[in-house]
C-alpha cells in the first residue's frame, strides 16, 4: 500500500487494512460456496480452520496487491 492514506467514508476515517478486509471478504464468498458445492471440507478435519485459512490467504494476497 506503499504510504499510509486513512480512507475519509462519510467523514469516519478508515485504516487501508479495513479495505482490504473488505475485498477479502468479497472474494471469500464465492471460495466458501464452491467449497460447499464441491464438498471440499471433507478433506479437512476442522471446516472452521480451513474457513479462517482462506480468508487469511485471500487477506494477505489483497494487501500484496494493493
Amino acid at each position: 500500500m506503499g504510504l499510509y492514506k486513512e480512507i475519509n467514508f462519510c467523514g469516519i476515517f478508515l485504516a487501508p487494512f479495513f479495505l482490504c478486509l473488505l475485498i477479502a471478504g468479497i472474494l471469500y464468498m464465492p471460495l466458501h460456496w464452491c467449497c460447499d458445492r464441491f464438498e471440499i471440507e471433507r478433506w479437512f478435519w476442522n471446516r472452521p480452520v480451513l474457513e479462517a485459512a482462506l480468508l487469511i490467504i485471500l487477506l494477505r494476497l489483497v494487501s500484496f496487491i494493493l
